[in-house]
């Protein structure tokens, strides 16, 4: 079947999530289709159609030829490719990251969450650092699962859950999703204050020593993990230094999650109130 491609003024399907006001254009209509898919899956729904000549942020995905992939960014060139694939996939990770730069009412970490006896643990780490394997195992624990990529805190600094399948990877790094039901845990809806934030990454042979930080420490050692900063850096301060108000904020190096797990529980038992 021969694609149709768009001249002119694109096709577009223009969204509020979080806040943010989203445009998707495209000169080809599956791959709007195809776009329009991803931010449903990529947001867990949280969209709502408007119909809006202005938007915050503007995707716009071009397809060039068979094998050929343009994605743009409020008009900057930001990826092309050949493989329609790892266009999409790049495209999704790039929108969610997006609207939690540009929420106006929510403070978004890269990071994992669980809640435990009604308070988050809060593992702020970038990608590859080992923050799904462990959020995994502490719902494999009995933890409640909240996320394993994004912590979204409101302006009085409680979590809400992004329950989006766990991301993991196998022996030969090869990825796969895993609902946190089949590590017999459960999903947690209600939005909680933070009881732990806690930095930790594997090391091979590590010894759990937590070292806890001053509160003002823990807002610098957050900031770097909070995709809203540099957009609006006074609110998130704000939100941050509640949560360093009321959480404790600890680092260590971690060995295997199966072995650490119930070290991290134990620890916001006899800490955490």
């Amino acid at each position: 079947m021969t694609r149709k491609k768009i001249t002119g003024e694109l096709p577009s399907f223009t969204f509020v999530s979080f806040g943010v006001t989203v445009k998707i254009e495209s000169n080809f209509p599956e791959l709007l289709a195809e776009a329009m898919a991803v931010a449903q899956t990529s947001l867990l729904g949280n969209i709502k159609a408007v119909r809006s000549k202005t938007a915050d942020v503007t995707f716009r995905l071009e397809q060039r030829g068979p094998q050929s992939y343009r994605l743009h960014l409020n008009g900057e060139p930001v990826s092309s490719g050949r493989s329609r694939w790892k266009f999409v996939k790049f495209f999704e990770a790039l929108l969610r990251a997006t609207v939690g730069e540009w929420a106006p009412e929510h403070v978004v970490l890269h990071a994992g969450v669980v809640g435990w006896k009604g308070k988050a643990i809060v593992m702020p780490a970038d990608s590859f650092k080992g923050k799904s394997t462990i959020t995994a195992e502490l719902v494999r624990r009995g933890a409640a699962y909240y996320s394993d990529d994004f912590a979204i805190l409101d302006k009085n600094g409680r979590v809400h859950a992004f329950p989006r399948m766990i991301s993991m990877r196998d022996e030969k790094y090869r990825p796969y999703l895993l609902h946190p039901e089949s590590l017999g845990g459960r999903r947690d809806e209600k939005p909680i204050s933070v009881g732990l934030v806690l930095f930790t990454e594997y090391k091979k042979e590590a010894k759990w020593r937590p070292r806890v930080s001053t509160g003002g420490q823990g807002v610098l050692d957050m900031i770097p993990y909070a995709l809203s900063f540099r957009r609006n850096p006074e609110f998130c301060l704000r939100v941050l230094n509640l949560v360093a108000g009321r959480a404790i904020i600890a680092s260590s190096p971690r060995g295997t999650a199966e072995e650490f797990s119930q070290l991290i529980l134990d620890y916001v038992d006899k800490n955490v109130n």
